[in-house]
């Protein structure tokens, strides 16, 4: 990791800090089901790290609640596991991106559907 900026660093240890968290169970709150950290920016400060999630086939809004309720508890974990002097007030956001993808490969398929009955007619 020779060479990062020290936030990029940071924002890396967060995502890790913060992923492990959700796959170990360590969050209680029923409405974070599958959850997946896609990225984490430190602010060039650190006043903020504003960590980017994505969910797989459950309620985003449902999700979205329970990671803002459990905001506090994760910056606490964090904090106690990194050791830093300053940590960075986390906020979540959604990584809607893998949809995206989706939708784009499903349109592509379509529209190779339709190409290949319109050369076999």
């Amino acid at each position: 990791m020779r060479g990062y900026k020290r936030t990029d660093r940071l924002s890396e240890l967060i995502k890790q800090e913060i992923a492990e968290l959700i796959v170990k169970g360590a969050i209680k709150d029923p409405r974070i089901g599958f959850v997946t950290i896609t990225k984490v920016k430190v602010s060039a400060d650190l006043s903020y790290a504003d960590v980017y999630y994505s969910v797989m086939n459950e309620d985003w809004e449902k999700t979205k609640e329970g990671l803002e309720s459990s905001k506090y508890f994760i910056q606490s974990c964090v904090g106690k596991d990194l050791r830093i002097k300053k940590l960075p007030k986390i906020r979540f956001f959604e990584d809607r991106s893998l949809d995206y993808v989706e939708r784009i490969e499903s349109l592509i398929e379509k529209v190779k559907g339709e190409r290949e009955n319109s050369e076999n007619t």
